[in-house]
């Protein structure tokens, strides 16, 4: 979210695509990224455990050749332990990548950061391209979270999402979880996590700090 000083909180939604449009989506990744990193390092541990932070990319894709020399610059100058960030990319940027990006992909997964393939089940190339990929999450994408508990078609296709990415070795996370059966039925077919408002709304830095710190998530 972006807390603007004229117009209050802004969600992604409205200033992504303006952002976008003027050819600002690298400079924003390279900000929030460095941002997220910075706070990432400073965060207390959950219930004994390192948290580690996912942030989504639309502009610094892996197809950039910048791309493994910049994120490697942004966590070493963080102090971020690279087993704490995942890289969110959706899945429609990951269509027909150059070699040179599977392989700069491969290096910071070595490293210790993960990949996740946002958006999933909404491209057209899923299956040929999820077996390829040196990517360790696969996301539900919301919009068949949203009817999971009330459409046959949404069940379907959850169920299989996770059965799929089990059989290839990944684990899933469920995006956009809001209310009690969704997480039951979602729990009930295999998701490994889920995120959505029913854990939290967005938090500022601070309040996450204190939320984290204080223990069990309600």
């Amino acid at each position: 979210r972006w807390p603007h000083p004229e117009h209050g909180v802004i969600p992604p939604c409205e200033f992504l695509p303006i952002a976008q449009r003027g050819g600002l989506l690298r400079e924003l990744d390279d900000w929030v990224l460095r941002t997220a990193c910075g706070e990432a390092a400073g965060w207390p541990e959950h219930g004994g455990r390192p948290v580690a932070v996912a942030v989504n990319l639309a502009g610094l894709l892996p197809g950039d050749p910048e791309f493994r020399a910049t994120v490697t610059d942004i966590v070493e100058s963080a102090g971020l332990p690279w087993d704490r960030l995942v890289l969110e990319v959706v899945e429609t940027s990951l269509v027909a990548l150059p070699a040179h990006a599977l392989v700069a992909m491969e290096r910071l997964v070595q490293r210790g950061v993960r990949f996740a393939i946002d958006d999933f089940g909404t491209g057209y190339s899923s299956l040929a391209r999820l077996k390829e990929l040196p990517a360790q999450i696969v996301k539900v994408d919301r919009a068949f979270v949203r009817g999971v508990a009330t459409d046959p078609a949404d069940f379907a296709v959850a169920r299989a999402v996770v059965d799929m990415a089990k059989a290839m070795g990944r684990s899933t996370v469920a995006e956009g979880v809001e209310t009690t059966e969704q997480y039951h039925v979602l729990r009930g077919v295999g998701v490994d996590a889920q995120q959505g408002w029913l854990f939290a709304r967005s938090l500022p830095p601070q309040q996450l700090r204190e939320l984290l710190a204080g223990g069990r998530v309600a």
